[in-house]
């Protein structure tokens, strides 16, 4: 598709220099010749960026299909395999990525500037790591981009080593919901 808009935009502009040159014999005609070139050249760049936003979008989306959602817990990426799943319900979304055993899970209202109510990170080198809203110890913020959804913040857990000792650990979830 984007070589035929291309094709297109230079094949009509070598027709339409092509029948303004065959027709000129005075200095207006050369004019109008120039000013159709001009024309002509501003159509096929614009072609040209056209076809560059559309292979950049089908680009950054077949990497998101490919590469799945990413988990990063104190800047180490995690291996969560699994499905995404998204579901609406009483005002928030409920996100779960992987499976109940060594999934992650997140809860953010709805809308185009979500709220993050809560992270379940699992059991993170012996910490049960996770985030709630209005709970001290953590803190976390949402984007949203289209079904993209990009969290953000600080998860906290107690060591089960040392029970006493609470941990906390940066996290970033970027996810697509489907």
């Amino acid at each position: 598709m984007v070589k035929r808009a291309f094709a297109v935009a230079v094949s009509g502009a070598a027709i339409l220099i092509g029948g303004l040159v065959g027709c000129s014999n005075d200095s207006s005609n050369s004019d109008r010749v120039h000013e159709a070139t001009e024309s002509a050249k501003s159509a096929v760049n614009e072609a040209t960026e056209t076809a560059k936003s559309a292979v950049t979008s089908a680009t950054d989306a077949a990497k998101e299909a490919i590469d799945g959602p990413s988990v990063s817990i104190d800047g180490e990426d995690q291996n969560i395999e699994g499905n995404v799943t998204c579901a609406a319900m009483g005002g928030n979304v409920q996100i779960a990525i992987g499976d109940a055993a060594g999934g992650v899970g997140a809860q953010v209202s709805e809308g185009d500037d979500p709220v993050v109510r809560s992270v379940g990170l699992g059991n993170v080198g012996g910490v049960a790591l996770g985030y709630t809203e209005g709970v001290p110890g953590g803190e976390a913020t949402a984007t949203k981009d289209g079904n993209t959804y990009t969290i953000t913040g600080t998860a906290s857990g107690a060591d089960m080593a040392n029970p006493m000792e609470m941990v906390t650990k940066p996290f970033e979830i970027k996810v697509t919901c489907p």
